[in-house]
């Protein structure tokens, strides 16, 4: 449809002007088809904590929880509707909204390419399509390339069109915003800068009303969840706490080729950036300086934190993502006026350098072979119009998955003991309490590798010390990432330890029982500093429980790192003495080291849990140390400070 319309338009002596603006809306409806992120149901309950994290999130909506107090995530209020996995809790709401979602990302793409030449507006539509119809969790690509292209044509579009433009970014801006925490910090920027080119082209009142227009729908939106107004300051301190601890604690280190191809690939892609934006609107005002100057800010306030999503944690699911984008980004700013010269003729090589890496990397790491991969577009375009016509059958088949999953995740002995009491779960798998149609009682940040410095932690820990601690909790020691298994949500930890007891195990769960609910207190034994490496003495704490914290410091390099990239790896090995010294030796990050951790019982599965509250004698590490490899020993200062201190043992042991 794309290629005809743009040759009807083209060959036409008296098209009429409302044509450029249908034709491209008409073919936004099979591209949206083709990508649309209608949720399927997950087939392994324990295959990532994003299965859990998708019920949860729609549990969270049906009980009315308050984002910023009582539920803190990664995704807002509204992020149910983008989820990859299907909830029954809101299947039929998730159809709707997610198909407008992605018609308003589509009518971007295709009003983009409508404007440039045949040839480039078939290869960008057709790149988005080969890479959004190969991953499964689109969500995030679908709308960054929407909020991509409703952002270039605000800077090339005027009269009605601009006013349709801006709309439409607002809408997208702030339906992402309240989707998903970290887009806010992306869109935000953008709205100023692209506010900015409004007025430097005489039109500030319409770039006012960009930004008053973002408020207004942000807190009716806010509101239209369910959401108090009032609780949105801390959802958004909260959200920075995330986004800081995702940074922080979540890294992962990619594959050298995808290394090598990214780090290619963002030279490139700066160099088409700057060279476009340097470029554009040559004699078209007065203040065609200024206008470059917001083009290209504006363009790298995209380009960085969409290098950082896919790098800070790069497995393949994340990788995609940046190297999905890129392309587009590369062929959607043909949509830039520009003169013919040697400036167009080396964004031309650009363009073709950055698709043709971009496409190859992710074709050879991620995708089926290219002879299923070339097609999927169409499968999907099948696929999802029979969804949409047919909704009732979508909607069986996926509430038969969960049926099957519901069965297979029963606990008859635990939902036995816990009844219609409370219940939390401590852990990565929330989803066996919903399916089990518990009376799930989630802490605000509900999975524990999620809090991971100190803010959130003491978010958690003041939920159990108020009113709100569940009777039960389902507890399984399950670290993400191969870490220290103590780390992951210490506080909590820490607080079971002292204040429940065990009730049952099934299924991979400790269930434990409330029995008091105290603080524990801390008394210091020592502190000081050690180098890297170096044995922190534990001995002297009498057999007490112990609590350790480690503070390490980046040098100026390594602060570099952590703001470009992602902090240098750090393990944390336990020891005691004698010829088998070492005794576990797990990744650890800085920052919850910081915050702290149970140091001695030594706590590594749930048998050295139940071990602690039988009272037999656990093993007692004698002294801990931070390792580094070789290489990245320059990214940290060689000393780190120490503090222990005795966890004071409640009258009830």
């Amino acid at each position: 449809i794309m290629e005809t319309a743009l040759q009807l338009d083209q060959e036409g002596a008296a098209v009429a002007p409302h044509r450029s603006v249908v034709l491209p809306l008409l073919a936004a409806v099979l591209v949206m088809l083709s990508f649309l992120t209608l949720p399927r149901a997950a087939t392994n309950l324990d295959m990532d904590s994003d299965t859990s994290l998708s019920e949860v999130l729609g549990y969270a909506h049906q009980q009315g929880l308050q984002f910023g107090t009582d539920f803190v995530c990664t995704y807002g209020p509204l992020g149910y509707f983008i989820f990859v996995y299907f909830s029954p809790r809101t299947a039929g709401t998730c159809m709707v909204v997610g198909s407008v979602f992605c018609f308003a990302a589509a009518a971007g793409l295709c009003l983009v390419a409508w404007r440039g030449r045949l040839v480039w507006g078939c290869a960008l539509v057709g790149a988005f399509l080969f890479v959004a119809t190969n991953v499964e969790s689109r969500a995030d690509l679908v709308m960054d390339a929407g909020l991509l292209c409703w952002g270039l044509l605000c800077f090339v579009e005027s009269g009605r069109r601009l006013i349709c433009s801006a709309a439409a970014f607002v809408a997208l801006a702030a339906f992402s915003a309240l989707a998903k925490s970290s887009e806010l910090f992306m869109v935000g920027p953008s709205l100023i800068l692209l506010a900015g080119d409004l007025a430097v082209r005489g039109r500030a009142r319409l770039g006012v009303g960009m930004v008053a227009g973002f408020g207004a729908a942000l807190a009716s939106g806010w509101m239209a969840a369910g959401q108090n107004l009032s609780h949105l300051g801390a959802h958004l301190i909260n959200a920075l706490a995330i986004v800081q601890g995702y940074n922080q604690t979540l890294g992962w280190e990619a594959i050298s080729l995808a290394n090598v191809s990214g780090l290619v690939l963002i030279v490139l892609a700066l160099g088409l950036v700057i060279i476009r934006a340097l470029t554009a609107f040559k004699g078209q005002g007065p203040h065609t300086g200024w206008r470059r100057l917001l083009l290209l800010t504006w363009l790298c306030s995209f380009l960085f934190p969409i290098w950082k999503h896919g790098f800070v944690r790069g497995d393949t699911g994340h990788l995609v993502y940046f190297f999905g984008f890129i392309p587009v980004l590369a062929l959607a700013l043909e949509i830039l006026p520009s003169e013919a010269g040697i400036a167009r003729r080396w964004t031309r090589v650009l363009q073709l350098a950055c698709c043709f890496l971009s496409l190859l990397t992710v074709q050879s790491l991620v995708f089926p072979p290219a002879s299923r991969s070339l097609t999927q577009p169409f499968r999907f375009l099948a696929y999802h119009a029979r969804c949409l016509l047919r909704p009732g059958e979508y909607l069986r088949s996926m509430h038969s998955v969960i049926e099957t999953n519901r069965s297979r995740a029963r606990l008859p002995v635990l939902s036995k003991i816990i009844g219609r009491a409370s219940v939390d779960v401590f852990g990565q798998v929330q989803i066996y309490a919903l399916l089990n149609d518990l009376n799930y009682r989630p802490r605000p940040v509900s999975q524990s590798y999620a809090a991971c410095n100190a803010r959130l932690m003491r978010l958690n820990e003041q939920f159990y010390l108020s009113e709100k601690a569940p009777e039960y909790v389902m507890f399984a020691l399950a670290p993400v990432d191969r870490k220290f298994p103590p780390l992951e949500d210490a506080r909590v930890l820490r607080h079971l330890l002292a204040n429940y007891e065990p009730a049952g195990t099934e299924g991979g769960f400790l269930l434990l029982k409330q029995e008091s609910s105290y603080s524990p207190q801390l008394t210091l034994l020592r502190e000081g500093v050690a180098q890297r490496g170096e044995r922190i003495d534990l001995r002297g704490g009498g057999g007490a429980e112990l609590w350790l914290e480690i503070g390490m410091k980046p040098t100026l390099l390594g602060r570099l790192r952590q703001f470009f990239l992602r902090p240098a790896p750090v393990r944390l090995a336990a020891w005691r003495q004698g010829a088998k010294g070492l005794l576990a030796q797990r990744r650890a990050p800085a920052a919850m080291l910081a915050a702290g951790f149970v140091a001695s019982p030594l706590l590594l599965r749930n048998s050295d849990v139940m071990d602690f509250y039988a009272g037999k004698d656990p093993t007692r590490p004698d002294s801990y140390s931070v390792e580094l490899q070789p290489e990245d020993r320059r990214f940290w200062q060689d000393t780190v400070h120490f503090r222990i201190y005795q966890i004071a043992r409640s009258n009830r042991r």
